[in-house]
């Protein structure tokens, strides 16, 4: 008996067989972080219309400090463009931080199918009036045009 009551504790010490909450990668905190929940679906819809919906009309997004969009309108054009040249892209949240007026999130992409490691991304939306005015992008330099 005591044989088996080892086997059990060393199994779910080394985490072999026994769920855990690290497993959880993120939690949604508030209804900012359930907004970009739904940008990421939107994403991994190929649906750029979707995806804009909650960004007001004069979003400005930055990548790397350089204002890279501005505008709604043309936020949507870009992510148009993009899912057409990545029609297999695909994108999943690996941690997300709700504090005051802003959402941090670590996400990974994935361009195609035979990327298999994926791209780190960390995005700083800020919201006002419960629509993302900026957002802030650290990715690899040529991610955001393609």
């Amino acid at each position: 008996m005591k044989k088996i009551i080892l086997i059990v504790i060393v199994t779910c010490i080394t985490g072999i067989g026994c769920k855990t909450e690290q497993e959880k990668k993120y939690d949604i905190a508030g209804e900012q972080s359930k907004k970009i929940k739904e940008m990421i679906d939107a994403v991994n819809e190929k649906d750029a219309e979707k995806y804009a919906l909650d960004f007001s009309d004069n979003v400005q997004v930055y990548v790397e400090s350089e204002m890279k969009v501005n505008g709604r309108n043309n936020l949507i054009n870009n992510r148009t463009k993009h899912f057409e040249n990545h029609p297999n892209v695909r994108s999943e949240i690996q941690h997300l931080v709700e504090i005051d007026n802003k959402v941090i999130m670590h996400d990974k992409v994935w361009l195609d199918k035979s990327d298999k490691e994926g791209q780190n991304i960390v995005e700083i939306f800020t919201f006002k009036n419960g629509k993302v005015i900026r957002v802030d992008v650290i990715q690899p330099n040529d991610l955001f045009d393609n």
